[in-house]
């Protein structure tokens, strides 16, 4: 008779402890897919800032200037940096070869 209470309130014990780390682990991955959700909204707002910096460097009155050129190098390289890290925090789509990052950040800093 004291084994049945023992192993009875050592499976409730187990119990209440799995409960709470199921609780625990959904919590967890809720908060990372909200902050990939926001990284990823991040990123697409510097890569909207860099073509628009691009597209007024490219405006007559601008072209030329080097201040404006140093700040769309230096954007080049802050995105550059932000697809290396991109698969790292993409929870919610598909995860892309660094290969194809680096293709892209290519592609970017050739524009």
């Amino acid at each position: 008779m004291n084994w049945d209470i023992i192993m009875i309130t050592i499976a409730v014990i187990s119990l209440l402890i799995n409960c709470f780390l199921i609780w625990y682990v959904v919590r967890l991955v809720r908060e990372l897919v909200s902050v990939s959700s926001t990284l990823e909204e991040l990123f697409v707002d510097i890569k909207s800032f860099s073509n628009h910096l691009k597209a007024i460097y490219e405006l007559e009155m601008f072209y030329g200037d080097q201040t404006l050129e140093n700040l769309l190098s230096h954007s080049k390289a802050l995105m550059e940096e932000f697809i290396k890290y991109e698969s790292v925090f993409d929870l919610t789509g598909e995860i892309k070869d660094d290969t194809a990052a680096i293709e892209e950040a290519q592609a970017i800093t050739q524009e």
